[in-house]
């Protein structure tokens, strides 16, 4: 998980930036997607220019998102060996947010149907229409489940670092990749690609480390060691 995860959801961010570059979009599209507050519509029209593949996309960074819930688990039973108060309030906030995107993944996909049956503009009419709605979820459950990304990962950062477990350079790393946007259709950029790909390297080496000592714990040699 904690390799599987981290991969597929940096192997999903990759691809959804392919999928709005292989659209090919004209200026005045570009200009158009500009223009809105949103990125629905420059999602849904990737989608409609290339199907395949931003379901591919799309279907990754789940995938990812569901296989970090597991490796979360592990980091905040490592953690929690020192700081158990700490490590558990910042895994647990961690995975509601994980949890939250499984919700905004759905809205999506419902949302790509309608793509194939009416096509990209009524689509985005109605999504945009209705998408703090839509995005929001049922009586503000999801979005407030998305916001334990952004309180948990601290703590379960510092818990981290208070087991020696992680050096203050993997800290920086998991607080940088706490900052991914949440929510539905959103826009994937080259910055979230390279924070997805600096979290895989983190949890790839803790999974390389388990696996040839057993005991993860580490001798911090400073604020910015590893």
């Amino acid at each position: 998980m904690l390799i599987l995860g981290p991969l597929f959801w940096c192997v999903g961010l990759l691809l959804r930036t392919r999928a709005v570059a292989s659209a090919s979009f004209t200026p005045e599209e570009v200009a158009r997607f500009a223009t809105e507050e949103f990125a629905a519509r420059q999602q849904l029209a990737a989608y409609a220019a290339n199907p395949g593949l931003t379901i591919s996309a799309y279907g990754l960074f789940l995938a990812g998102a569901i296989l970090l819930i597991p490796a979360t688990a592990i980091l905040t039973y490592l953690a929690a060996r020192r700081s158990p108060v700490l490590a558990t309030m910042g895994g647990l906030l961690v995975i509601l947010g994980f949890a939250a995107r499984v919700y905004f993944a759905g809205v999506e996909q419902v949302a790509f149907q309608l793509v194939d049956i009416q096509g990209v503009d009524p689509t985005a009419a109605l999504v945009l229409d209705a998408y703090v709605n839509v995005s929001y979820g049922p009586l503000r459950i999801p979005v407030t489940a998305a916001f334990g990304q952004y309180l948990g990962m601290p703590l379960l950062a510092a818990a981290l670092y208070r087991a020696e477990i992680f050096g203050g350079a993997r800290v920086l790393v998991l607080l940088w990749s706490a900052m991914m946007w949440g929510g539905v259709l959103k826009a994937a950029g080259w910055w979230d690609v390279v924070s997805s790909a600096a979290l895989f390297v983190v949890l790839a080496a803790l999974a390389v480390e388990i696996g040839r000592h057993g005991d993860p714990r580490l001798r911090r040699g400073g604020i910015l060691s590893w």
